[in-house]
């Protein structure tokens, strides 16, 4: 697959595949727990960067994101009447549409603008990473 050229990035994941006590800190998918041998991932991150890097796939994507909305937004104003919502609620129920597809739409395009405006994060693991990775 295309992250192969990347080679793994390792985790420790824990012992039930989710981490019960990083849910306060958002830590669900691995332990600091040294004694589990870590577990090579695809590095879905560094191809992510790999892509978003070059201005015009990211032109390409962003402008298809839109060409979505607009699909969304015109697709709701149809099937919003079908739907068996009261007539009085209907304008409710198209705005509160409206909020969830925009607001779809602006977490797909911050990716690429999130990548076109940082540098690559090792990571927290960095220690049980193979030397020359991406983000290192």
């Amino acid at each position: 697959s295309d992250t192969d050229q990347f080679g793994p990035y390792y985790v420790r994941p824990p012992p039930y595949l989710i981490n019960f006590w990083g849910i306060p800190s958002l830590n669900l998918f691995w332990t600091a727990d040294e004694s589990i041998q870590p577990v090579g991932v695809r590095d879905i991150y560094a191809l992510e960067f790999q892509i978003f890097k070059n201005p015009l796939w990211s032109l390409f994507y962003m402008c298809s994101v839109f060409v979505f909305m607009y699909h969304y937004y015109v697709g709701w104003k149809k099937v919003t009447p079908v739907l068996g919502i009261p007539k009085a609620h209907i304008w409710r129920v198209e705005i509160i549409g409206y909020a969830v597809g925009i607001t779809m739409g602006l977490v797909y395009i911050s990716f690429p603008l999130y990548v076109m405006a940082t540098q690559p994060f090792a990571g927290y693991e960095a220690s049980i990473q193979t030397p020359g990775r991406v983000e290192a």
